[in-house]
């Protein structure tokens, strides 16, 4: 039971990590920005800020200028273009940024492709911070390092008492059982379902694409810790039935033996 506790709590621990650095670590790569900016609503609201306040200088329609930008953002070299803009909205989301999220003037004649809005003043995005995201975040990291330290404790005390070689394995099925179901809760379902019902803010959004960009990862670990588990659940079971036929066997040997000799 020793050993069957402390691989749950690492199980956990593991998966609470994979939690944060899914919803919780913002990054500027193109493949997570573009995954981002999948989503209409934040993709939108780039595009009508930017538009709307670079449109006049460049004697177009704001919605003709939205339009382009969306288009850009859709394609992995715009999405690059933006990179660093959508990292520091996620930043602020969460708490990890206290400035103001803003589209320089240089930024401006990348994502519009036009100097003449090089001499324009930063534009500010209405990205607000979410308290209970630092919340979550802070309480999943700490429980994460509580669940590590738990298990190591546990699987010191299970040392002590020497388990035996089945327990050890039924121990390590339970534990990779425990990983899949954790890493699909928190790794997947959490930042899909959960998160984005926090608040209803565009950039809420962020958190299902985010899960959505990490979901062949995150499932294909959880389903290969499952088929580790059955494989070494049955390992188990096939270990104690040869041990139960085995034993009387040779007792009853012994029996026998002994009633010869008399």
């Amino acid at each position: 039971m020793l050993l069957v506790i402390s691989m749950v709590l690492f199980a956990l621990a593991i998966s609470l990590w994979w939690f944060g650095r899914v919803a919780f670590t913002p990054v500027d790569d193109t493949s997570t920005t573009l995954a981002i900016l999948d989503d209409s609503g934040i993709r939108s609201e780039i595009a009508t800020v930017i538009a709307s306040a670079d449109a006049p200088a460049l004697n177009q329609s704001p919605a003709q200028l939205k339009e382009f930008i969306e288009q850009l953002a859709r394609i992995p070299d715009g999405a690059a273009l933006m990179s660093q803009l959508v990292a520091s909205g996620h930043e602020r989301l969460i708490g990890d940024r206290d400035d103001p999220v803003q589209v320089s003037a240089e930024e401006q004649v990348v994502i519009v492709r036009d100097e003449r809005v090089g001499e324009m003043p930063s534009i500010t995005l209405p990205v607000q911070e979410v308290g209970t995201l630092s919340v979550v975040q802070t309480g999943a990291f700490w429980i994460s390092i509580g669940a590590a330290v738990g298990g190591l404790v546990f699987l010191v005390a299970a040392i002590v008492v020497r388990p035996e070689r089945g327990e050890i394995t039924l121990a390590f099925g339970v534990g990779f059982g425990a990983l899949a179901i954790f890493l699909v809760v928190f790794g997947y379902l959490a930042p899909l379902t959960v998160l984005p019902a926090i608040s209803d803010t565009t950039w809420m959004g962020v958190f299902p694409r985010l899960a959505q960009h990490n979901q062949a990862l995150t499932l294909g670990v959880a389903l290969a810790a499952i088929v580790l588990a059955a494989l070494v659940v049955f390992a188990t079971a096939s270990m104690r039935e040869r041990r139960q036929w085995s034993t009387p066997l040779s007792v009853g040997r012994y029996r026998d033996d002994h009633r010869w000799s008399r």
